[in-house]
């Protein structure tokens, strides 16, 4: 029995979720790659071998202005709704999002520096000057009244915030989710455009900027996840609990 503790004991401390350590990046990686890896990885929505793949499309030396424009451009087009809604732009709207924003989880980092852009482009369109005809506009009963270059510009604007201002608004569990997921298409595409610039490019010039540490130590302990998964015990359909327990006896 004390061997059998033991070995469980053993197993309990290789198992692991994944670890932020487990990823060793350059330190001139664009923060905005590093972050969205990281946040993908600790929730599990990305592999090892996905991160691997990634890395080996980086091209040297590294075009932290084509991943971060990349990045950005996917990250206002993926949700990009053809219908637009009117928000009301507002310091209440401001004030709500920014606790929503302190609120997110830790290891959330690629959503956090997302978040903080919007309230910062939020913050520019409350202090814009067509704000005010906005407002008019949004509460005009003249459905056939025609919007300015100005106001056309200031609501175009407000759409590529919408996904995200409607996101962070939500339940956090449900905010989560659709961040991670949203923020897994926004990798791919990024992961994709790489892809074709490496293939374009000079394959000696592949530099080594995100590697994984330890990936064999990595490759057991999730080997011991599995092994905890498949060796638990199913609970019997047809046992049934004893209605009176055995009295304790001192040989016990």
């Amino acid at each position: 029995m004390k061997l059998i503790i033991s070995f469980l004991f053993t197993l309990s401390i290789l198992a692991s979720a994944p670890s932020e350590k487990e990823i060793k990046f350059a330190s001139n990686v664009s923060p905005y790659l590093k972050d969205l890896i990281l946040e993908l990885y600790l929730n599990s929505k990305i592999t090892q071998e996905e991160v691997v793949i990634l890395g080996e499309n980086l091209l040297a030396p590294i075009d932290n202005d084509f991943i971060e424009l990349s990045i950005m451009d996917t990250v206002l087009k993926t949700k990009t709704t053809k219908e637009y809604k009117h928000i009301d732009i507002s310091q209440g709207l401001f004030n709500e999002l920014e606790k929503e924003v302190l609120k997110l989880n830790q290891e959330m980092y690629f959503s956090k520096r997302i978040a903080k852009k919007i309230l910062k482009d939020l913050g520019e369109l409350l202090t814009n000057q067509t704000l005010r005809e906005y407002n008019a506009y949004i509460k005009s009963t003249d459905r056939n009244k025609k919007a300015s270059k100005e106001l056309s510009q200031f609501m175009n604007r407000i759409s590529y915030l919408q996904f995200w201002i409607q996101t962070l608004r939500k339940p956090a569990a449900t905010r989560k989710q659709t961040l991670l997921d949203t923020n897994l298409e926004v990798f791919n595409v990024v992961n994709r455009n790489l892809q074709v610039a490496s293939r374009t490019g000079n394959q000696n010039t592949k530099g080594q900027y995100i590697s994984i540490n330890d990936i064999d130590l990595i490759k057991a302990r999730r080997a011991v996840d599995k092994l905890f998964f498949d060796t638990t015990p199913q609970k019997d359909p047809d046992y049934q609990a004893p209605e009176e327990l055995p009295d304790p006896v001192d040989s016990w």
